[in-house]
This record gives structure tokens, C-alpha cells and sequence, in this order.
């Protein structure tokens, strides 16, 4: 067909041909014309697509930060993340990753050289061919033969090495990220106090990207530059330099022409995976909140498919609009990189030989033998310069995945340093309200004004009890909660915290843990390991029984695929003590079980029972679970934030009576009255900061067990400067004056001990 259409074409007179020609040229500009104004418009509709999805995340000053100022480019800014991240991944010239990548190297160019050998032997069996000598020919191709063996073990060698030096990438560099992310609770900070969005799809996705990415790249790079090297050096033995500079030549105007018209590749991919990421964190939003969407469908589940597919559409037409821009762009890729590349070769190749006289072309075996090899190296010189060409296009990926990962890095580096930017922030947000709002001389009502003394500044100490020295807490957004908040929890001198919701009492909690930055005032706490700490939703570990109560002792499982130097890391960071036999702790474990009242548990699962635990116990099996946990590890001091609210009152009076029996002292939370017995003294949080001064007052009780408390007596005493019980004065009373080691500053709380 197509040679009738040349004969046709050719028995046409001058002037229709001519023009034909203009039709053809002036249909291509056309074309042209409205591709171009396709892709315009195809990248409006993508950017409307972002501002859409920008204003639904909302105008925090974190999501403005973090989305609204993204720039990708191939600069000295995405060189220097680039380097970094190497560094991580390549920590030394002697690491298993630099032997990978040498080890790579090696085949890369045994590669190039079996091709160039290859290329021989194909054009000493074409010239042996078309002379008829056929001996030689047999023994050419028996040669061929047996280098192919090298040959595919080299080539299978080379998809080898990239798979594992992508995996080596992957776990050198997530191991770095799990350890600055599992470090100072900087999980805790991107997940409460922002300034981290999509971690898990960063730490998974993201850094598998780009590890692929990266080693795609050294293979790609790395081996066309090797291919034009070294056969440029063999094709000049046969058409000299001339020709392959001109060739060299196309293909510069060539790489400028596809950079000019080629779209953000870079901006298009770290678009649709911040898309991705957004669908995702829709779904677990639902997860998360699944019983609060079900108390209200319907329509609540109508609404929440509404926004789901919202999602879906979002990242299904932005991802339609880039493969559409992708596609235009491959179009001129292959013709000009590709198909008009081996046009420009042929011509460079046979332009000599068309000018050159009869007597120096040489036999017909000759120029056979030379045509072969020629066109053959020509064909892979090509296609690495065509490589090399679109490796823009490899790059400008990697500068995506380069760019996720660097902030990744960055952000997470802010999380868990001293001066995290979480914390300064917080602490900003609220010292205006404190230090200008109170900084004045006031008074509760109906107590005397005396000389107020500003509070100190925050410091934390260790010491051997829990001390809490004129606090100072304030909510994130700046609410006063706490003012001159003093006490002490003595060993055996258990203290409750109650008070109306909001009030308070979980932020000194998160105060007293580090989560939260300590605003004024001086916290004394015991070592690591002698505070624990249960909330009112427990942590329940994948793992088994077993696993549930030593947490935070990490799984067994976990425990034995751990290397060396993590379990190193792990008892520097912890303390941690080996286990006794394995005998004599099930039947520790056993008795913690008993004492909860939850040794049916193991007559049911047993020990070594893997389950999803949060789906197999109630909410008071978890909650007694974690009080057995709590026995097993004995702290000094337990912190409980309302721990056994989903327990019996009957329940609740036995765990808390078996803590007593254990001798652990605790700092409590909790809404039921019949806890006092438990406790020595209670700190009312009253939530009115505006009306008594400070937030809070306190209450003396009897000891635990004598006659007040316990039994029923009389009942909880108000402490007074004058009337508390000599056992149970604190050993400061703010309020007392200033300069006379006391606290200063009027109030109703007391310090609790003796």
C-alpha cells in the first residue's frame, strides 16, 4: 500500500505536489496549534484542581507552610537534598550499599563490552554469509552462541543488582526515619500538634519511590553514557568522527527542543501522591470516627460517601490529565528520540560511502560486514544518547520523590530537636495570655492581696518523687486551664485529680509526660522507668497475651528479628533488664492476670495466641489488661487518667486495692467519689481560672485504710493552713508570704506529703 501511494505520489505533476505539501505542512501546524492549546488547558484544569484541594485543607498557618509554598526543580537545592539523602543511604565508602552499587558498576561496563563484541561477531557472520564461506560462518555463529551465556547472566545480573540496591536504599534510609520519627515522641507531635502530613504514606510509599527511583537512575545514566564512550571510540574505525559529531549534534537541538515543550513532571508527581495521600487519610478519618459517622445514618454515611468520592475524582482526573500530558509528551519522545534518530543515523552512516569513489567502498562482504556492525552500534549508540536525552525525565521524577523525602527529613528533624518548632510554637500561643493577661498582682475573692512573685521559669529535674512547684498550664490555643498549681506526691501519699472536663487535668498529664512543653513553673520527676503511665484507652500491642503485659517490653517476635545493634539501642534507651525463665515469668504473669480478675483469658487463649486483642476484649477487659501490666512492671509511680472508666465500681475498688497491695503510688484521674479511700489527698480542678485566681483547690483525706476513708468515717477533711492533719501538712504552703522558702502567691492548694 504504501508503495503504490509513492508510485502514485510520484506520477503527479510539480504543481500538485507542491501542493500537497502545504496541506501537510499547514494541517501539521494546525495539529500543533491545538495540541498546544490542549495542554494548556489540560494544566489549568490541573492547577484548579490543587487550588481545590488546597482550600479544602484549610487555612492553617502548618497547611500553608507545608503545601502552599511546594517548589520542584532540578537546582543546587534539590542537589544538596539529594546528597543528604545519599549520605543516608551510603553511609561509607566500606558499607554493603557502596559494594552494591561498585558490584553494579562492574556488570554495567562488562555489559557495554560484551554488546561491542557482539556487534563484531554479527558483522563477521553477515560478511562470511554473503561471501559463501560458510566454514568461517559455522564457527562465528558456534562463537555467538556460547557469549550469549555471559551475556544474559549479566543482563539478569543487572535487574538483580538495581532490585538490591533499591531494597538496600529502602531499608538504610526507613531505618533512619524510624528512628528520628520513634525518638523525643516526635510521632506524637505530628500526629496531635501538626506539622507532619501523611507520615505513614511518606515513610512507606515515598521513600519506596524513591529508592526505586534512585536506582533506576545510576542503571540508566550510567550505562549510556558508557555505550556512547565506547562506541563512539569503535564506529570511528569505520565512518570516523565527522558523521557522529553531526549525529551528536541532532541530538542536542534535539534534548532542548523535548525540554522546552516537556511538562512539570516533577510538580505532576508530587501532586498526585500528595492527591493520594489525601484519599487515604479520608478513609482512615473514617475508620477512626466510624462509630461517630454511625450514631448518625443515615445520612452520615451518604455525607461521608459524598466526600470519599470527592477524593476519588479529584486524583482520578488529575491523574487522567498528567497520563494525557505524559502521552503527548512520549509522542515526540519516540518520533524524534527514536524513529528520526535512526533517519539522522542511516543518513550519517551512508553519506560517505554515497560520495565515495567505486574503487573505495570496498567488496560487497566488506561494506556487508561494516554495514552490520555499524548500523548495530549505531543502533545502541542512538539509543544511549536517546537515554541520556531522557533521563530529564528520570531526573524530574526523582526530584518529586527527592522532594517528599527531604521535607520528610526536615520535618521530622524539627519534631525532635530540643527547640522543635511544635514547641516553640506552643509556647508562644500561650505566654501572651499568661505573662501579659496575669502578670498583673491579683487575688481569688475573699482572700487578702498580697505581693505576687511571677512564676519561674520552666525547668524539669529529676529527684526521687513527683513535684509540681507553682505550674503554669495553659491550652494550645491559649485558654488559661492551671495557675500556681504546687504539690508534691510522696511514696505511699497517692494524689486524685478531679474536676469537670476540660479543666485541665489530661494537659498536666501530657505536661508531666513531655508531650506538651512545660510553660512555667518546675517539674521533679523520678528516673525513666519508675513513672508508668495507663490512659483511659489502652495500647494493646500485635503480639501475644504474653506481649500485652510486658508492653513496653517489645514482643518476642519482634525481640529475636532485631539486630544486635538494635537490641543495643534498645536497653540504652529503656534500661531494660532480661526477662527471668521463661517459667518462672508465666507464673508472674499468671498472678498479674489473677489479680485483674482476667486469668480466664489465658484458659481461653493462652499464652502464645496471636489475636487483634482490641477486637477480642471489651472495653474493661482492655482496660484491666493494662492494670495487670501495671503490676508486672511495679513503677514507683503509676499516672492513671481515668484507667478503669470502662470498669464495674466494684472492679475499679479491686485494682485499685491490689496498686495499694504492690506498693505503687499514683497520681491519679478519675470521676467517682468512692476512689478517695485510695488516696491521700485530692486537687479540685475547678476550670475557672478567671474567678478564683488559680484553677484549682485542695482536699486532705485520711490515710488510705483508717477510719475516714476506708471505713466509712468522717469522711474527707478541706485542707487548711490551720486545720489539716500534722500527718498530712504540706511541707510548703503557698500563700504563706514570700522569701521564707515558700511558694508565695494566694491560693487554696496546699502541698500534699509530710
Amino acid at each position: 500500500m504504501a508503495g503504490e501511494l509513492q508510485v502514485l505520489f510520484q506520477s503527479l505533476p510539480p504543481a500538485r505536489k507542491r501542493l500537497i505539501a502545504v496541506a501537510v505542512l499547514a494541517g501539521g501546524i494546525t495539529i500543533g496549534a491545538q495540541v498546544r492549546k490542549l495542554v494548556r488547558h489540560t494544566q489549568r484544569e490541573q492547577r484548579a484542581l490543587c487550588a481545590e484541594v488546597e482550600a479544602s485543607r484549610g487555612s492553617s498557618s502548618t497547611s500553608r507552610r507545608v503545601s502552599g509554598s511546594v517548589r520542584i526543580a532540578v537546582d543546587k537545592r534539590f542537589l544538596r537534598r539529594l546528597l543528604r539523602i545519599l549520605s543516608i543511604c551510603v553511609p561509607s565508602p566500606w558499607s554493603r550499599e557502596a559494594g552494591l552499587i561498585l558490584v553494579q558498576g562492574c556488570l554495567l561496563v562488562s555489559r557495554t563490552l560484551l554488546t561491542d563484541y557482539i556487534s563484531r561477531i554479527e558483522g563477521y557472520c553477515g560478511s562470511t554469509l554473503v561471501s559463501q564461506q560458510f566454514d568461517k560462518f559455522w564457527r562465528s555463529l558456534g562463537a555467538f552462541a556460547i557469549i550469549g551465556i555471559p551475556a544474559a547472566l549479566v543482563n539478569s545480573g543487572l535487574k538483580y543488582m538495581q532490585k538490591q540496591i533499591e531494597l538496600a536504599f529502602q531499608q538504610r534510609l526507613t531505618t533512619f526515619l524510624h528512628a528520628q520519627y520513634c525518638s523525643n515522641r516526635a510521632y506524637y507531635a505530628a500526629s496531635t500538634l501538626g506539622g507532619l502530613t501523611h507520615a505513614d504514606q511518606r515513610i512507606t510509599e515515598d521513600v519506596e519511590k524513591f529508592a526505586a527511583s534512585i536506582s533506576e537512575l545510576y542503571a540508566h545514566t550510567f550505562k549510556p553514557l558508557l555505550d556512547v564512550v565506547l562506541f563512539t571510540r569503535s564506529l570511528s574505525r569505520t565512518m570516523g568522527y565527522r558523521g557522529q559529531f553531526m549525529l551528536y549534534g541532532y541530538y542536542i537541538a534535539v534534548a532542548y527542543l523535548l525540554r522546552a515543550i516537556s511538562p512539570p513532571l516533577a510538580s505532576m508527581t508530587a501532586q498526585e501522591a500528595a492527591l493520594s495521600g489525601a484519599f487515604r487519610a479520608a478513609h482512615q478519618r473514617l475508620v477512626t470516627c466510624s462509630e461517630e459517622v454511625a450514631f448518625n445514618d443515615p445520612p452520615a454515611g451518604a455525607a461521608e460517601q459524598l466526600v470519599l468520592n470527592q477524593h476519588l475524582r479529584r486524583l482520578l482526573r488529575y491523574t487522567g490529565l498528567s497520563a494525557l500530558l505524559r502521552g503527548i509528551q512520549q509522542v515526540a519522545d519516540g518520533y524524534f528520540v527514536k524513529y528520526f534518530a535512526s533517519v539522522t543515523a542511516l543518513l550519517v552512516y551512508a553519506t560517505p560511502i554515497y560520495f565515495a569513489a567505486p574503487s573505495a567502498r570496498g567488496s560487497q562482504g566488506e561494506l556487508t560486514r561494516d554495514y552490520i556492525r555499524s548500523m548495530r552500534l549505531l543502533q545502541n549508540t542512538s539509543r544511549g544518547v536517546g537515554d541520556l536525552i531522557l533521563v530529564y525525565k528520570r531526573v524530574t521524577a526523582l526530584a518529586s520523590h527527592t522532594s517528599r523525602v527531604s521535607e520528610l527529613l526536615e520535618q521530622v528533624a524539627r519534631l525532635v530537636g530540643e527547640d522543635a518548632e511544635h514547641r516553640e510554637l506552643f509556647r508562644k500561643n500561650v505566654s501572651v495570655n499568661h505573662f501579659l493577661g496575669l502578670s498583673e498582682p491579683y487575688h481569688a475573692p475573699g482572700e487578702p492581696v498580697v505581693p505576687y512573685e511571677p512564676p519561674p521559669p520552666p525547668k524539669r529535674t529529676l529527684g526521687d518523687t513527683l513535684r509540681f512547684r507553682r505550674i503554669a498550664l495553659d491550652s494550645p490555643d491559649g485558654t488559661p486551664l492551671i495557675r500556681e498549681l504546687s504539690f508534691e506526691v510522696l511514696p505511699g501519699k497517692s494524689v486524685l485529680l478531679m474536676g469537670p472536663n476540660g479543666c485541665g487535668k489530661s494537659s498536666l498529664f501530657r505536661v508531666l509526660a513531655g508531650l506538651w512543653p512545660l510553660q512555667a513553673g518546675e517539674i521533679t520527676t523520678p528516673a525513666k522507668g519508675k513513672v508508668f503511665y495507663l490512659s483511659q484507652r489502652p495500647y494493646l500491642v500485635t503480639g501475644t497475651l504474653r506481649d500485652q503485659i510486658l508492653y513496653p517490653n517489645p514482643p518476642r517476635s519482634v525481640w529475636r528479628g532485631a539486630t544486635p545493634v538494635e537490641h543495643s539501642h534498645f536497653v540504652a534507651e529503656s534500661g531494660w533488664v532480661p526477662p527471668p525463665p521463661a517459667a518462672e515469668l508465666d507464673s508472674s504473669l499468671e498472678a498479674c492476670l489473677r489479680s485483674v480478675e482476667l486469668e480466664y483469658l489465658l484458659a481461653r487463649h493462652g499464652w502464645d495466641a496471636v489475636h487483634n486483642w482490641n477486637e477480642v476484649l471489651s472495653g474493661g477487659e482492655k482496660q484491666r489488661l493494662a492494670m495487670a501490666r501495671l503490676l508486672y512492671h511495679k513503677p514507683q509511680y503509676a499516672v492513671l487518667d481515668e484507667c478503669t472508666s470502662a470498669v464495674s465500681a466494684d472492679g475499679e475498688l479491686r485494682l485499685y486495692s491490689e496498686c495499694l497491695r504492690a506498693g505503687v503510688t499514683f497520681l491519679s484521674i478519675a470521676h467517682r467519689p468512692a476512689l478517695k479511700r485510695f488516696h491521700s489527698a485530692v486537687i479540685h480542678f475547678d476550670a475557672n481560672v478567671s474567678k478564683t485566681g488559680r484553677g484549682w483547690w485542695s482536699e486532705v483525706l485520711p490515710e488510705p485504710g483508717a477510719g475516714g476513708g476506708a471505713a466509712g468515717g468522717s469522711g474527707p477533711q478541706v485542707a487548711s493552713a490551720g486545720s489539716a492533719p500534722a500527718s498530712l501538712m504540706p511541707a510548703y504552703i503557698p500563700g504563706g508570704g514570700n522569701g521564707s522558702g515558700k511558694f508565695g502567691g494566694p491560693t487554696r492548694g496546699h502541698y500534699v506529703g509530710n
